[in-house]
């Protein structure tokens, strides 16, 4: 499992002629198929373009470098990763349930699996941040995510915090 945090700011690399093509900015993802749809790469289009490099195009993405096989530019649909940071959690039953800090991908990087949940400064350092897994999460809309009444972010894995 991957945070998409790690992937922002990679350089990306062409494996056809080793050039370097730039770096990730973002990367687009669907949130209905719960896939990466592809990247956005820094300072390659102006506007908030949704023009970036495809998935399919990505062969692999490592610690220090992204590698594409070749530069191909398309139009990308679905979600930036930086505008799910920051959106509310709630539970069915309207409870409030922190926001998402970051999306956690498979280590292919093709699909969504979980989501990292913050409940505040306080708590983060007291209990570290939480963790909601894909299969809880009842609608993965575009300002909120609406998750199962039993889910608790620190019920299930969290890092960091303070422990007794």
């Amino acid at each position: 499992m991957r945070r998409t945090r790690e992937i922002i700011g990679l350089p990306v690399l062409d494996l056809k002629n080793g050039d370097s093509v730039g770096w990730v900015q973002d990367l687009i993802l669907d949130n209905d198929k719960d896939e990466v749809v592809g990247i956005l790469l820094e300072g390659g289009h102006f506007f908030q373009s949704t023009k970036g490099i495809p998935r399919k195009a990505i062969e692999t993405v490592g610690k220090d470098a992204l590698v594409v096989r070749e530069k191909m530019v398309e139009e990308l649909k679905g979600t930036r990763w930086s505008d799910k940071v920051g959106n509310e959690v709630y539970t069915q039953g309207g409870e409030a349930r922190g926001t998402i800090e970051d999306v956690f991908l498979d280590d292919s990087i093709e699909k969504m699996v979980g989501f990292e949940v913050s409940d505040g400064l306080f708590a983060d350092l007291l209990h570290g941040r939480g963790t909601i897994m894909r299969p809880h999460v009842m609608i993965d809309g575009k300002d909120v995510l609406i998750v199962d009444n039993q889910v608790s972010p620190l019920d299930q894995a969290n890092e960091g915090g303070v422990r007794s």
